[in-house]
């Protein structure tokens, strides 16, 4: 009989291939703030989000005006660019200086005019899970698009999801060497709001369309085996249009990100943005900056007709069969299951007494509905 094996492959990656600049941002025609992130690349191993401060960050037109950005302390640059400066036919391009003295540049870039948002919807929908006899039960957002003739042919959108979730405990009891009762029941910490951005890339052309339109453009897809709808949730979409130049960008980003799998898929594209390190040409700058028009739409969900969720809480709880000497000193407080009659032998993750433990904030959003 044939045998055969698979070996994991190591590619032999040098450091200074490793960590490498990483700019990002977009000048819109209907963003009150512009905003540029500068970063640098992590290890493939051990991906991680590396800020870098310090750095003198400029837009710049084509007719030479510019435009300092703030550093907000987290890699992020913020600042204001007057609308007047922002029409349909206007070129920018975007400088950053390091603390280092690198001086990393991009191409300039067009902004085209663009339609508003037109609708954010969606559908109650079964997708075909990954075994053929399972469904997965949820929803589908889907945007449309009405653009005008003289409109930009490419589009992207981002999605932007929050929802509301629940702590399943109030804190009551709990042990830290010894047991106290909280009454009444504490619940201050029980209801956060978390928001995320979708990590799929949503890109559409119309190029070879009759017309500058399209409907039912689909989004994302939210399931029921998530807490995501169980108390509410609100889902914001952008809609930028793009210059061809950028829409070839994203969409080589778009498919490197989603691979078929299996022995045929491609091989990853080598995906070029439009930055320079004008120091030291020989060093990529990972990352794209692009101007644009920008409409946003926000659409809210809660109890969706026809969908029974069927999630599991992340709270978990332990036994404790030798007691509370069981609960190391190092995890105190411990928190307890119990109720005004008394304590119970279990312990309770620290995620199902706080809410934001589970990476929320009890902040309400300003935007969420009373």
């Amino acid at each position: 009989m044939f045998t055969s094996c698979i070996r994991d492959y190591d590619p032999d990656i040098l450091a200074k291939d490793e960590t490498k600049y990483v700019v990002s941002g977009v000048v819109a025609n209907g963003d009150s703030i512009q905003t540029v992130n500068v970063s640098t690349s992590s290890s493939i191993n051990a991906p991680k989000y590396y800020p870098v401060i310090g750095c003198d960050v400029k837009l710049i037109d084509d007719q030479g005006d510019v435009f300092p950005l703030e550093d907000g302390g987290n890699g992020k640059y913020s600042g204001k660019v007057d609308s007047a400066f922002l029409q349909p036919g206007s070129m920018f391009k975007v400088e950053v200086t390091t603390s280092t003295g690198d001086k990393i540049e991009s191409d300039f870039d067009q902004i085209t005019a663009g339609p508003a948002l037109d609708t954010v919807y969606y559908e109650r929908q079964d997708l075909q899970g990954n075994q053929l006899s399972a469904l997965r039960m949820g929803i589908q957002f889907y945007t449309n698009l009405n653009g005008a003739a003289s409109d930009s042919k490419y589009y992207r959108w981002e999605a932007i999801e929050t929802w509301e979730y629940h702590a399943m405990y109030p804190l009551e009891w709990y042990y830290d060497g010894s047991i106290h009762h909280v009454y009444p029941p504490d619940y201050s910490n029980n209801v956060c709001w978390i928001t995320k951005r979708v990590p799929d890339i949503f890109l559409l052309s119309t190029e070879n369309l009759s017309e500058n339109r399209y409907e039912r453009y689909p989004l994302h897809f939210v399931d029921n085996r998530t807490s995501r709808l169980a108390y509410g949730y609100s889902l914001l979409v952008k809609q930028y249009s793009l210059s061809n130049v950028a829409y070839e960008y994203f969409e080589q980003v778009r498919i490197n990100t989603n691979p078929t799998g299996g022995l045929y898929d491609k091989q990853p594209l080598v995906v070029k943005g439009n930055l320079h390190n004008l120091n030291h040409p020989e060093n990529v700058v990972l990352g794209y900056f692009s101007a644009s028009s920008v409409s946003s739409k926000r659409i809210f969900v809660k109890d969706v007709e026809d969908l029974t969720l069927d999630f599991f809480n992340d709270c978990s709880t332990l036994e404790l069969r030798a007691g509370l000497k069981q609960i190391p000193r190092d995890q105190y407080p411990g928190y307890l299951e119990g109720d005004q009659m008394g304590y119970k032998n279990y312990l309770l993750d620290k995620t199902c007494v706080n809410c934001t433990l589970s990476g929320g904030t009890k902040t309400k959003p300003a935007f969420w509905p009373l």
